[in-house]
């Protein structure tokens, strides 16, 4: 019987080669993973208020507070920065919790909650004949200035649902000053201009007239018609 003799197949240079680069080039990569700066995440909602001391009165209405529109600038998984020379800087490194759009909503519908003591709508869609304000929102910009300011331009409306009240549709720019370095006291300051935004949309359905003040300047406010109810 003839016996078969196998032989190894030869190991080309180039094989070896590439092993070898792969094997000096991991420890390479895992230095620069590691040395990569942390990943820190932000929110628009700031901590929860504390309940009064007296409770009120729930509203006789509900919220409905829809999604937010952001220009495309702003809208972006990194805060986008703006510096002195008028540059935008991207910190891939500070990052929102979540879809800048749903901060805003989000930010927003808790600051009406808090103001107006009302429900919002937002999972359970409310019956044909619940009485609601519906709020929508556009944001122009949303301007992170390092060491100057936070601002927010947005044009909004307020409008009644099954209730009296007059709708509005609504142009505000809030500007909240930053007197400290860094990303948080950037962030603060926008989570301070989100509330004082959601201050004006508050007095709108109380029938007050969302004038200028503090942190807010109204551009114009327009009454939208009864047709626009529905």
């Amino acid at each position: 019987m003839t016996r078969l003799r196998f032989r190894p197949f030869p190991t080309s240079r180039s094989g070896a080669f590439g092993r070898g680069l792969a094997l000096l080039t991991l420890p390479l990569l895992l230095a620069a993973c590691a040395s990569s700066p942390p990943v820190h995440y932000y929110t628009l909602q700031g901590p929860a208020p504390k309940p009064p001391a007296v409770p009120r009165a729930a509203a006789p209405f509900l919220l409905e507070v829809q999604g937010v529109n952001v220009a495309s600038q702003a809208d972006q998984p990194q805060l986008m920065v703006r510096t002195g020379d008028g540059s935008v800087a991207a910190m891939y490194s500070e990052r929102w919790s979540s879809p800048l759009g749903d901060e805003i909503r989000g930010a927003l519908s808790d600051a009406l909650k808090h103001d107006l003591g009302a429900l919002d709508v937002q999972v359970v869609k409310p019956g044909p004949a619940a009485p609601v304000w519906r709020v929508q929102t556009d944001v122009q910009r949303f301007d992170l200035v390092s060491g100057s300011m936070a601002q927010l331009d947005a044009t909004w409306r307020v409008r009644p649902v099954n209730l009296k009240g007059q709708g509005l549709l609504c142009r505000s720019v809030v500007t909240e000053t930053v007197t400290q370095a860094g990303i948080p006291a950037l962030v603060a300051a926008q989570q301070r201009a989100v509330a004082a935004l959601a201050g004006a949309m508050a007095s709108a359905m109380r029938g007050q007239t969302p004038d200028s003040g503090g942190a807010v300047q109204m551009l114009g406010c327009s009454p939208l018609p009864d047709a626009d109810k529905s």
